[in-house]
C-alpha cells in the first residue's frame, strides 16, 4: 500500500513537471504582451491570434518587434532553446485615428486670396515705329524700333525687324504705332512701280534696260513691265536681285 502511494506521488510530480515546461504560455498571455507592447509604442490595436494555444514556457524575455514600418504584422520571438517564433497580425485603427484630432485653424478669404501669387503677365518684344510714316513709304531700319510690352490684347504683331524693312505702307500712321499685317501691302519681291533691270538675250549677247514694274509678284511670277525708255509694256519672269527676263 505504501509502494502505491509513492508511486502515485511522483506520478503526479512528474505530470506537474511535464506540464510546466510544455503549457506554461497561452495564446491569451502572448496577445496580453502584444497588446501591451503595441499601447507603449502609441499604437491603437488588437492582435489577431488564436487564445486557445499554449507554448512552452520562455524563461528569457520575449521580444516583440514590427517586421515591416507599420504595425500590421509583428514578431514575436523567445530566444531560449527550443523557444518559439511567432508572426501576428494586428488590426490596427487608420492612420488618422490614431494621430490626435485637432481643431482645424479657420482662414479667412482675405488671408487665402494674398497667399496665392499673382501670374505674370509673359513680355512679349513687339516692333513700333520711332517716328511717323506716310502712304506708300517703304520701311527701313530706321523706322523701327523693338520695344517690350505684356501680352494682353496683342494678337497680330512683329517681332522681327527683317520682316518689316523693304514693305510698302497701306496708310499714313504716326510715331509709337505699333505695326500690324494690316498696315502693309502684301510682301512681294517686286512690287507695282519699283525701278527693275529688264534682261534680254539675244544669241550670245545680253542687253539690260531699265523698267517700272506694272505688277506685284514673287520670283518665278510672270509681271507687266514698262521699258523707260521705249514706253513699251513688256512681259517678263521674275528673278534674283529685282531682275526680269522678258516672256517670248
Amino acid at each position: 500500500m505504501f509502494k502505491v502511494i509513492i508511486k502515485n506521488f511522483l506520478l503526479v510530480i512528474l505530470i506537474s513537471i511535464i506540464n510546466k515546461q510544455a503549457i506554461a504560455i497561452s495564446g491569451e498571455e502572448i496577445s496580453t504582451k502584444v497588446s501591451q507592447w503595441l499601447t507603449n509604442e502609441g499604437v491603437k490595436g488588437t492582435p489577431v491570434f488564436s487564445k486557445n494555444t499554449f507554448y512552452k514556457d520562455c524563461n528569457k524575455e520575449i521580444e516583440i518587434k514590427r517586421m515591416f514600418q507599420n504595425y500590421n504584422t509583428i514578431k514575436v520571438n523567445c530566444s531560449d532553446i527550443n523557444g518559439f517564433k511567432l508572426i501576428m497580425r494586428v488590426q490596427t485603427l487608420k492612420n488618422d485615428e490614431n494621430k490626435k484630432t485637432t481643431k482645424p485653424k479657420m482662414v479667412s478669404k482675405a488671408s487665402i486670396k494674398n497667399k496665392i501669387p499673382k501670374k505674370k503677365n509673359k513680355l512679349l518684344k513687339i516692333i513700333k515705329l520711332k517716328k511717323s510714316v506716310e502712304k506708300n513709304d517703304i520701311l527701313e531700319l530706321d523706322d523701327l524700333e523693338v520695344v517690350s510690352t505684356e501680352k494682353k490684347h496683342q494678337t497680330s504683331f512683329f517681332s522681327n525687324k527683317k520682316d518689316l524693312v523693304g514693305r510698302k505702307l497701306k496708310k499714313n500712321l504716326k510715331m509709337g504705332q505699333i505695326l500690324h499685317p494690316r498696315h502693309l501691302f502684301e510682301s512681294f519681291e517686286i512690287n507695282n512701280g519699283d525701278v527693275i533691270s529688264i534682261v534680254s538675250n539675244l544669241g550670245n549677247v545680253s542687253v539690260t534696260v531699265s523698267g517700272e514694274a506694272q505688277d506685284s509678284g514673287n520670283l518665278g511670277d510672270l509681271i507687266k513691265v514698262k521699258n523707260l525708255k521705249s514706253g513699251k509694256i513688256i512681259k517678263g519672269y521674275i528673278k534674283k536681285d529685282k531682275k526680269i527676263r522678258i516672256f517670248r
